[in-house]
């Protein structure tokens, strides 16, 4: 019995030994960079607010999280816009603290441009903001945002991206400036605000 019970925490402390090993550090590190992009990513494509808060440094995506937490639909969305999102990293320079990734994504420029002018003809700025409180608004219009979505085409090429490397206490942290978070978003984000603009 003594010995079963060595055998059990021996495997107890090998686990635990290589679960340290594997987490994510504030290291920069090729290696913490490179599992800091795979946690990032993976976020984005199942729009995980926790880890996109902790790992991801983007103003846009920070204002669509916060509707998020608070309305599923905004969660859905997030999840359709990423969920075919492919990336390679082509390169990393712990120097200058950047990782350059090739992305892909639908092109969603289109769908996301004509959802914007139709919000825009329809509602004023003004009434369109007290409608992101209104769950039925949001389950039908975001509802045919996704719908919408889900029926176009992966893109035929991939882009180039450059993000860079932050340090906190724990963990890094990587930063998506406007054109970053338009590539990702398949170009929906730079659609939208050129609406909006």
């Amino acid at each position: 019995m003594k010995k079963f019970i060595s055998i059990v925490l021996s495997a107890c402390l090998i686990c635990t030994f290589f679960t340290a090993c594997s987490s994510l550090s504030a290291d920069m590190t090729e290696e913490n960079i490179t599992a800091t992009v795979d946690t990032a990513m993976t976020a984005l494509k199942d729009f995980d607010s926790d880890a996109l808060d902790t790992y991801v440094d983007s103003s846009t995506l920070s204002v669509i999280i916060g509707y998020a937490e608070k309305h599923d639909q905004f969660a859905k969305l997030g999840r359709a816009i990423f969920e075919n999102l492919t990336y390679e990293i082509t390169s990393i320079d712990t120097d200058a603290a950047t990782v350059t990734l090739s992305v892909k994504n639908k092109d969603l420029s289109s769908v996301a441009s004509e959802f914007a002018e139709n919000l825009k003809s329809s509602y004023s700025t003004i009434a369109l903001l007290g409608k992101l409180s209104d769950e039925n608004f949001l389950d039908e219009s975001l509802g045919t945002l996704c719908d919408s979505i889900d029926s176009v085409e992966m893109s035929d090429s991939s882009v180039e991206i450059m993000l860079t490397v932050t340090q906190e206490d724990d963990h890094l942290v990587l930063g998506f400036d406007d054109e970053a978070e338009n590539e990702v978003s398949g170009g929906a984000l730079d659609a939208i605000k050129s609406i909006y603009s």
